[in-house]
């Protein structure tokens, strides 16, 4: 019986131990391909909303910006002669870059929250996208007055 016993509790630390050096090495794994990505000039996160994503540029519009105006000129730069999708608010508009690879194209914004999504197609199918969020609102951005609370003193 004893023996049972102790033979269970080492087979316990063992794995315990292999379990613990599993999690330890895939944790270093982990800080390493971060380390890596960050001295070879790329993002560690995958998320991340950099201005350029490589092969597409965005000039304008800057990402959450307010605007009075309802026109915004989308400026960017992408591979050339490549097919841009723009997307406003879920509707497309396909124009295409120049031998530079430079395109331009004037839209009107609704009022409000607009969700710009720009697509870069080159000739080989790749595929790289930005996403910009402008907000148009024409009234002028004030605090509004916030009622003072009056304190009641206490008599002790």
């Amino acid at each position: 019986m004893r023996k049972e016993i102790l033979i269970a509790i080492i087979i316990g630390l063992v794995m315990g131990l292999f379990i613990t050096y599993g999690y330890y090495h895939s944790q270093q794994t982990t800080e390493v391909n971060q380390i890596t990505n960050i001295e070879n000039g790329k993002p560690s996160d995958s998320s991340s909303t950099d201005q350029n994503t490589g092969k597409l540029t965005l000039f304008s519009p800057e990402n959450e910006s307010i605007q009075a105006d309802k026109i915004v000129k989308i400026t960017g730069n992408t591979s050339q002669n490549s097919n841009v999708i723009i997307y406003i608010n879920d509707t497309p508009f396909i124009t295409q870059s120049d031998e530079t690879g430079n395109f331009s194209k004037e839209f009107e914004l609704k009022p409000l929250a607009n969700i710009i999504n720009v697509h870069s197609i080159d000739s080989t199918g790749e595929v790289v996208s930005v996403t910009r969020t402008v907000v148009v609102y024409n009234q002028e951005l004030t605090l509004e007055d916030q009622p003072q609370i009056e304190e009641e003193e206490s008599e002790s």
